[in-house]
């Protein structure tokens, strides 16, 4: 195997750590309320009072997360953008911006760390793992083909799972 050239030991960092960071940074994971069955039982009754779980109407939080990674990677930034929670996206920015890289805003931010991607041939490739899965919230172990890897925290939207700044880097 031959060594990485420099531009792609310099580029590395800047790519996986900004895009990486954002989803698996030393956020700590919200606590689940496992105690409470009521948390995770929707109320077929009143169904302003609580949604039914998303992974029942549409996709599973795994098809979810999926969408976003090949959607980032491609990229198509309106639908990237569209499985990520304002906090990920401001925190997202803000640790691209600590990096010396300078976006406005998600589109911009889902089209640089793309190019970044692709630049260094970084592979889209995860094993992904359901951690728990509740009506509310799901957490997923992902492992990148670039062996970072961590948690994953997703809530319900619609038919879908979006992406939250609830997660924690691992390895």
């Amino acid at each position: 195997m031959t060594p990485p050239s420099p531009f792609r030991r310099a580029i590395r960092p800047l790519a996986v750590g900004a895009l990486l960071a954002g989803i698996l940074s030393g956020c700590t994971a919200a606590p689940t309320d496992d105690a409470n069955p009521a948390a995770s039982t929707p109320v077929a009754s009143t169904p302003a009072a609580s949604p039914p779980p998303a992974a029942s109407t549409g996709e599973t939080p795994e098809e979810s997360f999926r969408a976003w990674l090949a959607a980032s990677r491609e990229p198509d930034a309106g639908t990237a953008c569209s499985y990520l929670s304002d906090g990920l996206v401001e925190r997202m920015l803000a640790e691209l911006a600590a990096n010396g890289i300078a976006v406005d805003g998600c589109a911009e931010m889902i089209t640089t760390t793309a190019e970044l991607y692709a630049a260094i041939g970084e592979s889209p490739d995860a094993e992904v793992e359901t951690i728990s899965e509740t009506a509310d919230r799901a957490e997923l172990f992902v492992t990148y083909a670039s062996a970072d890897c961590g948690t994953v925290v997703l809530v319900p939207e619609g038919a879908r799972w979006i992406l939250t700044e609830h997660s924690e880097e691992r390895c």
